[in-house]
């Protein structure tokens, strides 16, 4: 059974209205963070825990081969930043003005539009142009599509299918039988997905009392599906703010979305992170996330 706050963003699409992406100020840090294969909660840990797992790794999708989806989708391509049993993370790159064809999702997934405009072609109706921060995600069986970029699109992908690509060319007629008879694919993904710009901000501070969480570290809690075992955030850094050291009892993948951020592992040694840079941080493995930009403001 899934866990989600459900938004009508058909309306919010087609109005046009303007939205920060996902909700930072200058100078934050926004991290999109999945957690998969366990409890998806931060819990702070001894300054003197041992890091046993030895897969903790950081990876720029920029500098990394692209993989094509195949050729009933020429503008498609991948990164693999992450795969394994029943959790795989992906950046997606959809290049502009190279039609995505109506198409079917053959495994489950969870997209989050990081960069680009996305244009959804729906027959005899406007289309609607798909932007960044908007997560949406997609059952197995739903059709969707077709999709025009009008600019180059990226989003980060979560799966626990073992296979990849999810989607498959789909005849313009074929509809997913858990859509309802008065929308079509598209429409119906978009009622289970939801703006990251308008979800707020909670303090770790507040969720977690008493054990260390200094003001400035927050989450948007985004979805925790429990039929698949993963958990969705963003959480916000803001400058000058460092955590204390913490794990979670879970796979973690972390891309930054805005700003950047200094990764360190208990005892390891720190990584800066910018826009679109991903780490895999294994089950119970410990870190600090710190924000190096300074911050002289007042935390809320």
């Amino acid at each position: 059974m899934r866990s989600i706050i459900l938004l009508p963003l058909i309306g919010l699409l087609a109005s046009g209205l303007s939205l920060a992406q996902f909700g930072g100020r200058e100078g934050d840090v926004v991290i999109y963070a999945v957690s998969a294969k366990g409890v998806g909660d931060p819990v702070v840990v001894p300054a003197t825990t041992v890091n046993t797992a030895t897969d903790f790794e950081t990876r720029d999708p920029l500098k990394m081969p692209t993989q094509p989806f195949g050729p009933d989708f020429p503008g498609e391509f991948f990164v693999t930043l992450h795969s394994e049993a029943n959790d795989s993370f992906r950046f997606v790159i959809q290049k502009e003005d190279i039609l995505t064809q109506h198409n079917r999702f053959l495994g489950a997934g969870k997209v989050l539009i990081m960069q680009g405009i996305d244009r959804l072609v729906i027959p005899d109706k406007e289309p609607v142009d798909l932007t960044a921060g908007l997560y949406a995600p997609f059952p197995v069986g739903v059709d969707f599509g077709p999709e025009l970029p009008i600019l180059e699109a990226n989003s980060f992908l979560w799966t626990a299918a073992p296979f990849f690509p999810l989607i498959q060319a789909a005849d313009p007629s074929f509809k997913g039988s858990m859509v309802p008879a008065d929308k079509t694919g598209s429409e119906y993904v978009l009622t289970l997905g939801q703006f990251m710009g308008i979800i707020p901000f909670k303090g770790w501070d507040k969720l977690y009392p008493n054990v260390g969480w200094p003001q400035g570290v927050d989450e948007k809690f985004v979805e925790r599906d429990a039929a698949l075992g993963v958990t969705v955030r963003l959480i916000r850094i803001r400058g000058g703010r460092k955590t204390p050291p913490f794990m979670i009892r879970a796979n973690t993948h972390l891309a930054v979305l805005s700003g950047s951020v200094q990764i360190a592992p208990l005892n390891g040694t720190t990584t800066t992170l910018t826009r679109k840079q991903y780490a895999f941080v294994p089950n119970g493995f410990a870190i600090t996330l710190t924000n190096p930009k300074e911050y002289t403001g007042i935390y809320k």
